[in-house]
């Protein structure tokens, strides 16, 4: 009933979706219907300070880029007029992708080298960030950044920057997810049962962390799916295609909020991370 990925993962993670199993089958969801929905089941990896795996990253600064490497950010008014003016993205996380184990989740992730997830988590009018890869053996050096926005919750960005600084080290621990967003009308056809097998997976689930790689991304009050919603830009964009896209990070940082990372398969493959998109759900 698994999917391939899902099947090698450590027994101590795959008692969670026995455990969902048995939890479904009390509450009286036929039997096929569960395990048609087991297979939607993906490996992830939770990343927290008090974990027990590989150190595989950190939080905030410093901001270790190559000399040619552009300071993540994005360029406000007319190239040239006077009103113009440069926003840096702040740098949330660095992760080491080296020690990330294969298989560990079914992205097609580099298998080393540093990746740089930014966000200027401000809600007026939307969270600016992106992310940035940096090949194993390119030279970096420190540089400097400014951050100059309205941080969500916090006076400025340094005071989040020193509060991310102080949680040290991010350890890896396994997982698996299932969903747990508002299933659409296709869904809701494939699986009729998805309102409560969504319900029990959120109530047995094994938490997450703050931190997450890969798998489904976390519901937020029931606004929906924030990796099928990159697919539907709000800048006028063409429509892709909703299945292509997957769940890079996402981080429940904020008081009442999540942050996600979402890129399509094709690009994460391919190493354009300058096309990863940015989505904060947040309830002020």
């Amino acid at each position: 009933m698994l999917a391939p990925a899902a099947r090698t993962l450590p027994p101590a993670t795959l008692w969670w979706l026995d455990r969902f199993r048995e939890q479904a089958l009390e509450r009286g969801v036929p039997a096929p219907d569960v395990d048609r929905w087991l297979g939607l089941a993906r490996p992830m990896l939770r990343m927290a300070a008090d974990g027990n795996g590989p150190v595989v990253g950190r939080l905030g600064g410093p901001l270790m880029l190559p000399p040619d490497v552009p300071t993540p950010g994005d360029r406000h008014g007319a190239a040239g007029a006077e009103d113009e003016y440069a926003s840096d993205h702040q740098l949330i996380a660095t992760l080491d992708l080296s020690a990330v184990p294969p298989g560990a989740t079914d992205l097609p992730l580099p298998p080393d080298g540093s990746l740089l997830l930014f966000v200027n988590a401000d809600l007026e009018p939307w969270p600016e960030g992106g992310a940035v890869y940096v090949p194993a053996g390119v030279p970096v050096e420190e540089r400097e950044s400014s951050p100059d926005y309205e941080v969500y919750e916090y006076d400025t960005p340094e005071e989040l920057d020193a509060e991310l600084r102080d949680v040290g080290d991010l350890r890896l621990v396994p997982g698996v997810s299932l969903p747990t967003t508002p299933p659409d009308a296709a869904t809701l056809a494939r699986h009729p049962h998805a309102e409560t097998l969504r319900e029990v997976w959120s109530d047995q689930r094994d938490g997450g962390g703050g931190w997450q790689l890969g798998g489904h991304a976390a519901n937020f009050d029931d606004y929906g799916d924030p990796v099928a919603g990159s697919a539907e830009p709000d800048d006028e964009a063409p429509l892709s295609d909703r299945d292509a896209w997957v769940l890079l990070a996402q981080w429940a940082g904020f008081p009442m909020s999540i942050l996600y990372w979402t890129i399509t398969r094709q690009d994460l493959a391919a190493r354009r991370f300058d096309r990863v998109a940015v989505q904060m759900q947040a309830n002020p």
